[in-house]
């Protein structure tokens, strides 16, 4: 199971869940257009349901017209093995300081009925860092309910992308995004796993809820339960995870729109919203912005 989560955390935390069958999904998708660029951005999910459908047809046209594809990192086996050993170092506890330890005896009983809740003995995340806790808390029982780290959105465009000989780029290193948690402050680890607790009963329902808004492309939806709930509940978070990597994302993306050709973004859809999205930068900067409808 923990190998699972560790691929999970190299392509980061996001939500998921099956769509209706007949239903084509429509994700969050924009184009940005000048003299000779063109520039596709599209809000991925990075794990789903085995099966579960990732793009629609203009998402699909628009890769096969696109000359090189963005991801936030390489995807790669030796990525994922690399995840793997860097969530390994840079998650366990240090002597001393086991993860009981960050946590009142009241939040240590719910830790253990949540532990008992998904099979694993008391204690079972002792020797994990909060913020390694947390999302080993977060992500155990969404990918129980069936989803699979392996079918996130960004992997499929990846395959694509190696498929049809397109040439790939990445945003940051596996190292740079692990850091992001790794570097955290302890109160900032410390609500993560507070609040990774507290959700674990629900976890899979939340998935469904916001999956559900992703598949439908309702942005009001999205910007309320991801960039509203992290910006005013957990602003270091919020800070480090959004307003950071979106800085500095912005300034690759200038710089291709400063160039000639096609690119496709493929980034988590919370990367696109709200007032330090993608989407808000570039219009700032007076790029037209649309949304492929």
């Amino acid at each position: 199971m923990l190998k699972q989560v560790f691929v999970a955390l190299a392509a980061l935390v996001a939500c998921a869940a099956p769509a209706a069958a007949q239903d084509e999904i429509t994700p969050p998708f924009y184009v940005v257009r000048d003299a000779d660029s063109t520039m596709y951005l599209f809000g991925t999910v990075h794990i789903r349901p085995s099966g579960a459908d990732w793009g629609n047809a203009r998402v699909r046209a628009a890769l096969a017209e696109t000359q090189e594809i963005w991801t936030e990192m390489e995807m790669s086996p030796a990525t994922d093995a690399r995840a793997q050993t860097l969530a390994t170092q840079l998650g366990m506890a240090p002597p001393g300081r086991p993860l009981s330890s960050w946590l009142t005896p009241e939040e240590n009983q719910s830790l253990n009925a949540t532990l008992a809740r998904m099979g694993f003995p008391a204690g079972a995340l002792e020797q994990f860092q909060p913020w390694l806790a947390g999302l080993t808390l977060s992500l155990v029982p969404v990918i129980r309910a069936g989803y699979d780290p392996n079918s996130g959105v960004d992997r499929a465009v990846d395959a694509f992308g190696d498929a049809n000989g397109k040439t790939m780029r990445a945003f940051e290193t596996v190292e740079e995004q692990l850091g992001f948690f790794a570097d955290m402050s302890p109160e900032a680890q410390r609500e993560m796993l507070r609040e990774a607790i507290a959700q674990e009963p629900e976890a899979a329902a939340i998935m469904g809820h916001l999956t559900q808004a992703w598949e439908r492309g309702d942005i009001e939806t999205l910007n309320e339960l991801v960039i509203d709930e992290a910006r005013l509940n957990y602003p270091e978070m919020y800070d480090v995870i959004f307003v950071r990597r979106n800085n500095a994302w912005m300034r690759t993306l200038v710089g291709e729109l400063n160039g000639a050709g096609v690119d496709f973004v493929a980034v988590g859809a919370g990367h696109l919203l709200g007032e330090h999205g993608l989407v808000a930068q570039l219009r700032y900067r007076g790029y037209v912005v649309e949304a492929v409808r």
